[in-house]
């Protein structure tokens, strides 16, 4: 997948760089030794992303404080769950969703993110699916 990563936290928006990375994987999240319980695959159709957030000190750590680059910034997201790791409620694979991605988490300008359900809400049926493809 596609992805705008950051590797240096003086760099400001001049240090995003678009580059390949793997997709999440989709086994491993819906197994019992996955990655958190209750995690949400989105291919992400619209993203948000705020310059200052690249002076926040989570986008740089874990919820430890352990270092996290190269990091992916952007919390924002609306897209379509295309995975359900063990133990997700609530949602289900082909939902338009949106919401919010943990700060110390990787973020949303990329074509897939990993979100904890509880952070989604279903996208109404009322709001074109126009309004995502304009805002990518």
């Amino acid at each position: 997948m596609k992805a705008i990563v950051m590797t240096d936290d003086a760099a400001g928006t001049a240090g995003m760089k678009l580059v390949e990375l793997a997709e999440p994987d989709v086994a491993r999240l819906t197994s019992l030794s996955g990655a958190s319980y209750g995690d949400v695959v989105v291919q992400v159709h619209a993203s948000g992303f705020t310059w200052d957030e690249l002076t926040w000190p989570s986008t740089w750590t874990d919820r430890l404080g352990r270092d996290r680059t190269p990091s992916i910034p952007g919390h924002e997201v609306a897209g379509v769950v295309t995975a359900l790791s063990y133990g997700t409620t609530g949602l289900s694979v082909g939902q338009r969703v949106f919401g919010l991605t943990d700060w110390t988490r990787d973020g949303t300008l990329a074509e897939y993110v990993v979100v904890e359900a509880r952070n989604l809400a279903p996208l109404p049926s009322d709001v074109d699916s126009r309004w995502a493809r304009a805002s990518q």
